[in-house]
Formats: C-alpha cells, sequence, structure tokens
C-alpha cells in the first residue's frame, strides 16, 4: 500500500500564500510554493501475512531441539546424538511481517528511511494460551544519496541469489546476516563498515559457551561490486575482519578474509531462473548457514587459529503457468576445522528444498515444501531432518 501527500502540502502551501498575497508578489509566491512542494514526503507501507505448518522428524533424538529450530531450518541444531526423535507438528504466524519506507526530495539529494519488523526468535507467551512474539527490527536503516546508515542484509549476502523457498531462511550455503553497518555505494559498488563480532572454539574454557565475543577494536571491511548483466544479475564480494578476544590483561586477534560470488540468471523469455553462490575463507565463520561454524579456535597457547571454510549453493525455479512455480535447491558447508576440536564439532552440512507454489490471485500465495538436513560430525556421527512445509501467505 503507498501512501502520499503532495495534495496535502499543496493545498496547505496555497492557503499560506493566499494569506500573504498582499505581503507578496506572485512570482514570490509561485516560488515558494514549488519548494514545499518539491520537499513533499512520500510514505510507503506494507508486509506480509503468513501462516506456516510443520511436520518434522529427526533420525536422532529431537527433544533438545531449540524453538528456532522448529520455525525453521538452523543447520546447527540438527541433533547428532541418541535414537529417533519421532515427529513433531507446529503452527505458527511469527513470521509475518510490517515495513514503512519514507522518501523525501529535498533538492540537495533524497532522503530516504526504511524500518521492518516481523515476530520470530522471541517469545513473550507459550502455546498453551496466548502464542504472544514480541516484534524485532530485522531492518531499520537511512539513507542520503549513495550513503546508508543503520541496519540490514550485510554487502557480504547478495539477497537477488536467495532461492524462493517457503523455509524462513533456506540453504546452509547461503550468507546471511543482517547488522549496523555504514555503506557507500557509488555507481556499482558497494563498500561498508560493519559491525563486527568474533566466534571461536574454546577448549581452554577461557570465554565460557557459547563462544562469541565483543572485543574487536576494527570494524568488518566489506567491499562488493555488482556486475551488469543483460540476463540477471552478478555480484562479488570481499571480506577482511578481526577476530579477536580478551583473557584478563590479555588480548589475542588474528586478520581473515571471505570471498562470495553469488548470482541470478535468466533462461531467456521463460520466467524461470537459476540462483547459485560460492563462499569460501578463513574468516566466514557466522557469516554462513546462520552461523553453522564458527571463524577459528582458540589453542593451547591462547593464539588464534583461523578455520577454512567453503560452501556452494545451486537453485533453479520454473514457472509452470501464470499461476504456477516451483523451486528446487540444494547446498554444501564444509569447515576444515583443527585436530585439536571435539568429535562432536560440526563438520559439514547439506540440505535440499523442493517445493511447489500457487498463486489464484495476485498477492496471495498457498505452497508446500519437503526440506531435508543432515549435519556430519568430526567423528563421522551424523544427525537427519526431514520436514514438511504448508505455508499461506498474503502480502498487503
Amino acid at each position: 500500500m503507498k501512501t502520499m501527500f503532495p495534495r496535502a502540502a499543496l493545498a496547505a502551501s496555497i492557503a499560506l500564500t493566499a494569506t500573504a498575497a498582499s505581503a507578496q508578489t506572485l512570482e514570490e509566491r509561485i516560488t515558494a510554493l514549488e519548494t514545499r512542494v518539491a520537499s513533499t514526503t512520500q510514505v510507503q507501507f506494507g508486509g506480509y501475512i503468513k501462516a506456516d505448518a510443520q511436520v518434522t522428524r529427526y533420525n536422532r533424538d529431537g527433544s533438545n531441539v531449540p524453538q528456532i529450530g522448529r520455525d525453521f531450518l538452523v543447520p546447527s541444531t540438527i541433533p547428532t546424538a541418541g535414537d529417533g526423535g519421532g515427529a513433531t507438528t507446529d503452527f505458527h504466524a511469527k513470521e509475518s511481517r510490517f515495513w514503512m519506507r519514507t522518501r523525501t526530495d529535498t533538492g540537495q539529494g533524497l532522503l530516504g528511511t526504511y524500518i521492518e519488523l516481523d515476530f520470530l526468535t522471541h517469545g513473550m507467551g507459550d502455546e498453551r494460551i496466548t502464542n504472544s512474539y514480541a516484534p524485532r527490527i530485522r531492518h531499520a536503516f537511512a539513507t542520503w544519496g549513495d550513503v546508508l546508515f543503520g541496519q540490514t542484509w550485510s554487502t557480504f549476502f547478495d539477497v537477488g541469489a536467495l532461492p524462493e523457498l517457503l523455509d524462513f531462511v533456506g540453504p546452509v550455503g547461503t550468507t546471511l546476516v543482517r547488522q549496523a553497518q555504514v555503506r557507500y555505494s557509488p555507481g556499482q559498488w558497494d563498500i561498508a563498515l560493519e559491525n563486527p563480532s568474533s566466534t571461536l572454539y574454546d577448549a581452554n574454557g577461557l570465554i565460557g559457551n557459547p563462544a562469541t565475543i565483543d572485543d574487536n577494536r576494527y570494524p568488518d571491511l566489506i567491499v562488493r561490486y555488482r556486475i551488469p548483466l543483460d540476463n540477471g544479475s552478478l555480484s562479488v564480494a570481499a571480506m577482511g575482519r578481526e577476530l579477536s578476544y580478551r583473557d584478563g590483561a590479555n588480548r589475542e586477534s588474528e586478520y581473515g578474509y571471505g570471498v562470495s560470488i553469488a548470482g541470478k540468471f535468466m533462461l531467456g523469455d521463460t520466467g524461470n531462473d537459476i540462483r547459485a553462490q560460492l563462499v569460501g575463507g578463513n574468516a566466514v565463520g557466522r557469516y554462513l548457514g546462520l552461523n553453522a561454524f564458527r571463524s577459528g579456535e582458540i589453542e593451547a597457547d591462547g593464539s588464534i587459529e583461523l578455520i577454512d571454510t567453503w560452501s556452494a549453493m545451486l537453485a533453479y525455479r520454473h514457472l509452470w503457468s501464470d499461476q504456477w512455480r516451483s523451486s528446487v535447491a540444494v547446498s554444501y558447508a564444509e569447515a576444515d576445522n583443527p585436530d585439536t576440536l571435539p568429535g562432536t564439532t560440526a563438520k559439514a552440512y547439506r540440505t535440499s528444498h523442493v517445493n511447489l507454489i500457487y498463486s489464484p490471485v495476485p498477492r496471495l500465495d498457498f505452497g508446500g515444501e519437503v526440506i531435508w538436513g543432515q549435519r556430519e560430525n568430526e567423528d563421522g556421527q551424523r544427525g537427519e531432518i526431514g520436514r514438511v512445509q504448508l505455508s499461506a501467505k498474503l502480502a498487503f
């Protein structure tokens, strides 16, 4: 839905200029009117309501899977111990969201704002009575010309390459992070300084569990180039970041990198497309697969050993007709962990999705999706999840 206020601004301006008619010339009144209309703010708002029903089966004991892993596929929550956990059923509407956007032409550059909320990850009640969930900020940023400041998708993540799936996130091989940043985007370039956060394995027990540390001195630096294509989009991103922790008066840090190549390629005039992403580096860590791996390990002498990680994702979307469409996505991610880590440390993940979506009218979708995920540990233990998800979504 879109709401604009140019008429209101025009009416107010006419009234003001009419009352001052005796004190202004016609030319002065026209100039004042044009100035007020030029600075009119346009406001848009929208979102969607989405209901999800999921039946999930684990081949290991799934009794301790956190709720977030039941709401959507979080690869690191796949259990790898115990006997089969049977099946669980979950209904929820937490993914429903609302957004608002403004745009103001100041004559010295466009000013923009955007804020978006949904209700995932934070509960206020329980499933016995009210199913209440707290709204959370997904995006909250402002723009002025080529400059963006606030919270939004990391520059290391190419949203256009994300497959159209019913599962909230999708393949493990995608980079998906939202965080505060300052970004400058001249032409096809994006240059960003983003909020740092280190995730480390810690065999020494120095920093507790989970080993997430906020002792970084420098922000993550990300540079991306968006390559213009006639039949789609392609981006190449490079990231440099500091990983650090503090043990009392001592501070240790290492510097690593990550590279991402992502794109969406249209197949002629059919509307069908292929989406793909390749990621690699020694400091990818939390940027990949919802923190599927950590970025490094604190060794016995206190130094940090970075962990080489890579992933691949490939998806195909097919339009059967104007109302029916399907997507298939497969993905793999692997880490070259140090030998000193325990056998229960995640070594690799595999995921696949296939769906069928029906849109009887614009903005209304009904669909079903089959999801499979596997976690493999360093000791060879594997856990698998199989899920069927049914969804209904109405955008406004």
